[in-house]
């Protein structure tokens, strides 16, 4: 039986719930699962929870992101100094795990490659940190990338792209179908299009959040920025929405922790102010959702789902939530999220950051979901088909097909 290594220590966001879909995949094609996260009950109570014939084979070990020192006044090390502790610290995490066992992993596999690809590195370094054969999925690769570009006379690499040069790289992974071939062309690796999940559970429908949501809304149509809320989710703009909206027909909730480190003293101050005041259109829970089931029920509580994203050309697993819910989206055009919602017409996309056009896309969608002038079928059951666990594990067979 082959070993899989899944290395992922960051705690929140999507991190726990591609673990535990990732984890169950690959037990599910009979690979020995060590799972290496920062909770590891939530992975053990999952497996127990959905396959319990998988359970002997999963072997979760609590691992936490290292320490990364801070430099004084210019604070944050250099990214390919963070890059190599990253390295270090999973070799050394997975050799006192493996330390007492007579094999090693078959393949290392990082949920979050991001954190371990930096420019200015080159491959040898990390083949003596790092033992052992490795792959992972890039959720943020640099775009427009037009070769391999180095530094005059040291030759040093700018892209981190050089590290998949690695012969311990098998392939790599990217959530955006868009960019697979492009990326393809490039590199001298196999470029895997990996489907952006999200759990599926059972909305929680006791939260107290989502039951107030509903209340305060009452028969107005509710439009929800969720998760970690920041600049580059569009929050400004629909806050701006929210202030200039005339009529009483929408109701706009922010739910998740509110992002200070990316907003200024003023931009905060402002946020915590007109939270504080209570208009009569909005709805303010600026914390952490404790869990998928709540999360799903404030997803479940809303009719349109806001993700006209700024600055951010990546995938986002919202899409999957509106999919699997069949909420209407607002997302920013062009780049993966306003291809995708273009293609299987989820929503309406508009110019990031245009609050004009938010307003517009507004008006349109509340005649959508009143069937007063539809414009739009959304294919909600092409996206899921698409963004699906069976997809995963066609994703995961095409990895694991370039071991040894």
């Amino acid at each position: 039986m082959k070993t899989i290594a899944l290395f992922d220590t960051l705690p929140n966001g999507h991190h726990p719930t591609y673990l535990k879909l990732f984890s169950q995949v690959l037990l599910e094609m009979g690979y020995r699962v060590f799972t290496f996260c920062a909770e590891p009950e939530l992975i053990k109570a999952w497996i127990a929870q959905h396959h319990t014939k998988y359970a002997s084979n999963l072997h979760v070990v609590k691992s936490t992101q290292p320490q990364v020192p801070t430099l004084p006044i210019l604070g944050d090390i250099p990214r390919p100094v963070n890059a190599l502790l990253q390295w270090q610290y999973a070799a050394g995490t997975i050799r006192n795990a493996f330390s007492q066992l007579d094999y090693v992993p078959d393949l290392v596999f990082f949920p979050w490659l991001d954190i371990y690809l930096s420019g200015y590195l080159f491959h040898p370094l990390i083949d003596r940190l790092f033992p052992y054969p490795w792959s992972g999925l890039f959720f943020h690769p640099p775009y427009l990338l037009t070769g391999e570009k180095t530094l005059p006379l040291l030759g040093t690499p700018l892209t981190p792209y050089s590290l998949t040069r690695s012969p311990r790289c098998r392939c790599i992974g990217l959530l955006d179908e868009f960019e697979v071939a492009k990326l393809q062309h490039t590199l001298d690796k196999p470029v895997i299009s990996f489907p952006d999940l999200t759990d599926e559970s059972l909305p929680d429908l006791t939260y107290p959040i989502a039951t107030q949501i509903r209340e305060k809304a009452g028969d107005r149509k509710v439009i929800g920025l969720l998760g970690g809320l920041a600049p580059r989710k569009g929050l400004l703009t629909l806050l701006e929405v929210a202030k200039q909206w005339q009529q009483d027909d929408w109701f706009f909730v922010f739910v998740g922790e509110l992002y200070e480190v990316f907003l200024s003293s003023e931009e905060i101050s402002e946020i915590r102010r007109f939270a504080q005041s209570n208009p009569s259109n909005c709805f303010f829970h600026l914390d952490w959702i404790p869990d998928e089931p709540k999360f799903n029920a404030v997803v479940e509580s809303c009719d349109v789902l806001f993700a006209a994203y700024e600055n951010f050309p990546y995938s986002s697993n919202m899409l999957a939530k509106a999919a699997v819910f069949e909420k209407l989206l607002i997302v920013s055009a062009g780049d993966c999220i306003g291809n995708r919602t273009e293609a299987f017409h989820l929503g309406i996309s508009i110019p990031a950051g245009d609050v004009i056009q938010c307003i517009d896309a507004l008006t349109k969608l509340h005649k959508q979901l009143e069937f007063k002038e539809p414009y739009f079928k959304p294919d909600f059951e092409g996206y899921r088909k698409i963004h699906s666990l069976d997809q995963l594990r066609l994703a995961f067979e095409a990895v694991c097909g370039h071991l040894n």
